[in-house]
């Protein structure tokens, strides 16, 4: 079993300060995520240096790959002391989480990680070794689908101190709230908004400490597969199709003429639904076994619009038309697998041009260029 970590992020710098002290950093690579939290002694622009310093030391070194164990030695010698205070200067938490259900978190004077299972908070062992005279707890977590893990700064314990909860909210009231509050059916990112407004409000809304939070959510790798375009040489219609209906997730099909050839290998008759008709956008169809039908070009392109304009999921939530349908889809993913045929349509664009060159083929590669800066991977197969 592949496992996919979504995760959400959310910061609140301490009030009266001009930048949060905390730094946070996550990175997808190809078979792991990686974190790192670091929380930078005292507040303000010194802290965020120090922190930020911390996490790019980290996060440069994982991508380089480096062993995990090296990386945290390496921090653990570099990293100076308060001569004053006897205090680091930056606290750290760096957690790797890998597609086979692996999950290792080491953490330097940070609250511990907070792992859900069944919305019940677990006990997680850890192992305590020096390192550059810094005592390091290390945890290795076999992970199971559904499971949260949230990796917050002191700033979410000490929440409440001295009003509400006179030693600060604490780890055990954090817990506790994420046990009623991470539902299934929300994202990381909701999650971690939710934690944070309920930190900002036991702050009486004016933070005595900087605040980080991340949190990773475990589930499967939500997929999507856009077919527009019939191929080039019309005799590779059928293999084409069954390698797009054999794709595992959604199926999408975008295109007049690629819906009538679906349809007819699958045997389904294709429905227009003439209410979804606007003036800049053709009508959806339905079709049994197909999860989006939409019109080809005129569709990519104002998807695409919508995409370069910053549409969100959001943005589109209630409109019925074939483009925002779309984009709806598109942002609901991980991974997005365009199939497009190049077969040229003359009404749409010049037949002399090059296929890789066609309207069409343009259009997916911007609409890929703008999933990527989303954070959603792409792929794209010319047939």
């Amino acid at each position: 079993m592949r496992f996919f970590y979504e995760w959400g992020t959310k910061q609140l710098r301490k009030a009266r300060e001009e930048l949060c002290g905390d730094s946070l950093a996550v990175a997808r690579h190809l078979d792991s995520v990686t974190l790192a939290l670091s929380d930078g002694l005292g507040s303000g622009v010194k802290a965020n240096i120090l922190a930020t310093l911390t996490t790019r030391i980290a996060m440069h070194l994982l991508e380089n790959d480096l062993p995990l164990s090296e990386v945290v030695e390496t921090l653990g010698k570099t990293l100076p002391v308060c001569q004053v205070r006897k205090m680091a200067y930056s606290t750290f938490a760096i957690a790797q989480f890998f597609r086979d259900g692996r999950a290792r978190l080491v953490e330097f004077d940070t609250p511990p990680a907070i792992v859900l299972r069944g919305r019940k908070a677990l006990a997680v062992p850890s192992n305590e070794r020096e390192i550059g005279g810094k005592k390091i707890h290390e945890s290795v977590v076999d992970v199971q689908m559904g499971d949260w893990i949230i990796i917050v700064s002191d700033g979410v314990l000490n929440a409440g101190i001295g009003g509400v909860y006179p030693l600060g909210w604490g780890r055990e009231q954090a817990a506790r709230y994420l046990e009623t509050h991470a539902h299934p059916g929300l994202s990381a990112q909701n999650v971690a908004d939710r934690l944070a407004e309920t930190v900002l409000d036991l702050y009486a809304g004016a933070p005595g400490d900087d605040v980080s939070i991340a949190v990773i959510k475990v589930r499967t790798k939500l997929v999507a597969t856009v077919l527009t375009g019939p191929p080039a040489d019309a005799a590779a219609d059928e293999a084409m199709l069954a390698r797009f209906i054999r794709r595992h997730g959604l199926h999408v099909v975008c295109g007049g003429t690629t819906a009538k050839i679906v349809s007819r290998h699958l045997g389904q008759p294709l429905e227009v639904d003439l209410d979804t008709m606007k003036p800049d956008v053709p009508p959806l169809a339905r079709m049994e076994h197909i999860d989006l039908v939409t019109e080809g070009i005129l569709t990519l392109t104002r998807a695409n619009e919508l995409l370069q304009s910053g549409a969100d999921k959001q943005t589109v939530q209630f409109r019925n038309d074939g483009a925002a349908a779309l984009v709806r889809l598109l942002l609901d993913v991980d991974h997005v697998h365009f199939i497009v045929g190049r077969a040229v349509n003359p009404a749409h664009q010049n037949p002399s041009l090059p296929g890789g060159l066609g309207m069409k083929q343009a259009v997916v590669r911007e609409i890929a260029d703008e999933l990527v800066k989303r954070k959603i991977e792409v792929t794209i197969e010319s047939v």
